[in-house]
């Protein structure tokens, strides 16, 4: 780059010639432009900026930004920012692109207007790299950003040396801070569940001092100041200075409250579910013993076991459209009695049945129905009709009565299907029964509480 210097200045001239040699080493680019009308034109350049255009010092001076392809639209906004500098005699930095040889570059660039002179002389460094850098860190931001979105974690960190910390507005959210509060350790341990505490700090204390690589992960619950209990997953990751010092602690939370109450819901279902397996095989197992002791031979104990076995498997039917926790009186009694057809009617306001209820029903309803094949209605071309009511809210009177029987009188001894009746009525049902020998059929009547279904799948 050429001097001014004076000829008899040999100490200017050692400096400006050590300051040209750094200015090329470093790869940095300037020179000096004259400021004209609408353009500026190279007074001196160095070999650096020559280079850029594939000139030589000597040949691009005098050339101005026209002739080295400077757009109308650049050169208008390179002029303004030119004329300010000049005006207000003060030192100017700022970016700028161009397209050289098809591709963009941009520069980093510092002018300074020449005493009285109008001209400026400017530095400028190619910062293309920095930028592409810049670009690439916002892409991860915005990906890390979409991530954690979808993923609904929140990020915090600790420094471990200053005891700062540093939460994302989802984090906040989760201890139950608004964004822009202050968080910090002290005020986590306090959210911390006494019950979880210890362990928690001790996870942590673990990792710091090293333990599988300063890698974490715990679940604990947090208290909120409105006192809602909060189940977090915590993952984290100690960072060590090179002498083995812990500096720093990154990590996510993440919200699993719904995932342990489904846990805890799955729990409770499969005890409920033992429960009632158990209840089933003691009901089966009891209806097996029964019927033996009342059949004359295996072909009718076959015959009276699998159709008991049958109804149970119907009511489970029903119960297992509901997931276990209930079922429609209506459907159950419909899916019982639907083999006879047209000499059913059913009729009554809709009504849902706890699990151990529908299950008492279903057997009930059967036996009704067997007895009415052997000795009633079934056996003729008598009718049966299946009604209920609500006298008052939660309790059902339920009506079983057949006609086109012809007069009907008890028995001489009470069979099995009565018995079991009369005990699933007073027991699952927790209800009673009546029977009314009528002229020309039997009425029996129902009545029962209906108790809300509960469980972990009730409603």
């Amino acid at each position: 780059m050429a001097s001014d210097r004076k000829p008899d200045d040999p100490a200017g001239g050692a400096q400006d010639d050590l300051l040209v040699s750094l200015l090329d080493a470093t790869g940095i680019m300037a020179g000096v432009l004259d400021i004209l009308k609408d353009d500026f034109a190279y007074v001196t350049a160095n070999p650096n900026l020559a280079a850029l255009f594939g000139m030589t010092p000597e040949q691009i001076a005098g050339k101005t930004g026209r002739d080295l392809g400077l757009g109308e639209r650049q050169l208008k906004i390179g002029m303004r920012t030119v004329r300010e500098t000049l005006r207000s005699g003060r030192v100017t930095h700022f970016e700028h692109p161009r397209l050289i040889d098809g591709e963009r570059v941009w520069f980093y660039v510092t002018i300074a207007p020449v005493a009285g002179q109008r001209r400026i002389s400017f530095v400028s460094v190619d910062i293309t790299a920095r930028k592409a850098a810049e670009r690439e860190a916002e892409r991860e931001r915005a990906r890390l950003a979409m991530a954690l979105e979808a993923t609904a974690l929140g990020l915090w960190e600790y420094d471990l040396a200053t005891l700062e910390a540093n939460w994302d507005e989802r984090t906040l959210n989760l201890y139950g801070h608004a964004p822009g509060d202050k968080p910090s350790f002290r005020l986590y341990r306090e959210r911390l569940h006494p019950e979880d505490r210890e362990r928690t700090i001790k996870a942590y204390d673990d990792a710091i001092a090293g333990a599988d690589g300063g890698k974490f992960l715990i679940e604990h619950r947090i208290v909120g100041p409105d006192g809602v209990v909060r189940w977090l997953r915590n993952m984290g990751q100690v960072v060590f200075h090179k002498t083995g010092a812990a500096t720093r602690v990154l990590g996510t939370a993440l919200d699993i409250t719904p995932e342990v109450e489904a846990q805890e819901r799955q729990k409770l279902l499969m005890a409920e579910l033992n429960h009632r397996v158990k209840n089933n095989l003691a009901t089966v197992q009891s209806i097996a013993v029964q019927t033996a002791r009342r059949s004359g031979d295996m072909s009718e104990f076959l015959d009276k076991f699998e159709g008991r076995l049958g109804a149970l498997a119907r009511t489970h039917d029903v119960l297992t459209q509901n997931a276990w926790t209930q079922a429609g009186l209506e459907p159950l009694i419909r899916r019982e009695l639907a083999s006879f057809g047209d000499r059913v009617r059913i009729s009554g306001p809709k009504v849902e049945l706890p699990a151990p209820q529908a299950l008492a029903l279903g057997l009930i309803t059967h036996e009704l129905a067997t007895n009415a094949a052997k000795h009633g209605a079934f056996r003729g071309d008598g009718t049966v009709a299946v009604t209920w009511t609500e006298p008052s809210p939660g309790v059902v009177r339920l009506v079983w009565e057949e006609g086109g029987v012809g007069p009907t009188g008890p028995g001489q001894a009470e069979g099995f299907g009565m018995q079991l009746i009369r005990r699933l009525t007073a027991g699952d049902l927790r209800g009673s029964h009546k029977l009314e020998h009528l002229a020309d059929g039997l009425r029996i009547e129902l009545v029962f509480p209906v108790e809300r279904p509960t469980g972990p799948l009730s409603p």
